[in-house]
């Protein structure tokens, strides 16, 4: 999120090589999205690539990915603040940032998910239902890493 044009960069790849099966963006009401269960003694290793795997898989608009980019500066400041992120870590990912935004310029937000707004007691009460249903849900056998659910 903090490396503008790099999922576009991805999409635009695998849409080369895989003509016959393109990422064609999500936009309907009802989403299908997988969420990745990735184990405390694997988190250390997740990489930009597998990120990219995840969003390409869910088939995330590239839009809903660009709009991400100021929560990831946030993320990163915050990051950047924290007594274990090292120093190198955190030059590294931003010089790959700038060198990113004089190729692809600051990514655009969304005009109308702009902003903040406090969650209603509707929104936490549907929240807290999702969560239920989803953690009474029988896990799978084969389950296991990274690609727990791909």
């Amino acid at each position: 999120m903090v490396r503008p044009g790099m999922y576009r960069e991805a999409v635009a790849s695998y849409n080369a090589a895989f003509l016959d099966q393109p990422i064609v963006a999500q936009y309907r009401s009802h989403l299908n999205l997988i969420q990745v269960h990735v184990p405390d003694e694997m988190a250390q290793n997740f990489s930009d690539n597998n990120a990219l795997c995840i969003l390409l898989h869910n088939q995330i608009p590239l839009d809903w990915v660009d709009h991400a980019y100021t929560y990831g500066m946030v993320y990163l400041e915050q990051q950047f603040h924290n007594p274990t992120m090292s120093l190198d870590i955190f030059c590294e990912i931003d010089d790959k940032r700038h060198q990113r935004l004089l190729c692809y310029g600051t990514p655009p937000a969304i005009p109308q998910w702009d902003g903040w707004r406090e969650i209603s007691e509707d929104d936490h009460y549907c929240l807290l239902f999702k969560h239920d249903k989803e953690h009474a849900l029988p896990e799978s056998p084969e389950a296991k890493g990274l690609y727990y659910y791909i």
